[in-house]
């Protein structure tokens, strides 16, 4: 049986763990932490998700115009939660293949 300070203590690392993008958007003061926030419980569900948005908020600039580009264009689209739920989709899917074998 698993001790309760133990099983506490997985579930707060795997937390902070999938939290950790938006955390660093947050201390970094990022221009598009609201995004990330958003963004950030699908990326519970799809690792690549997660490393791309780890990366984003870790080395995306302040003013990093290219991706607020696509960003804005895709949110004007209403295209933007279809493309991250599709990311989210494909990831859950090659994640449930890469078991399945």
């Amino acid at each position: 049986m698993v001790q309760p300070i133990i099983a506490v203590s997985i579930a707060s690392g795997v937390v902070l763990f999938v939290a950790a993008p938006l955390l660093i958007a947050l201390v970094r003061w990022h221009p598009e932490r609201g995004t990330i926030d958003r963004l950030t419980p699908f990326a519970a569900l799809s690792f690549v998700l997660w490393t791309a948005l780890l990366t984003w908020a870790l080395f995306g600039k302040r003013d990093d115009s290219v991706i607020a580009h696509y960003v804005v264009r895709l949110r004007e689209r209403r295209l933007l939660s279809l493309i991250v739920g599709g990311l989210v989709v494909v990831g859950a899917i090659g994640s449930a293949l890469t078991f399945l074998r």
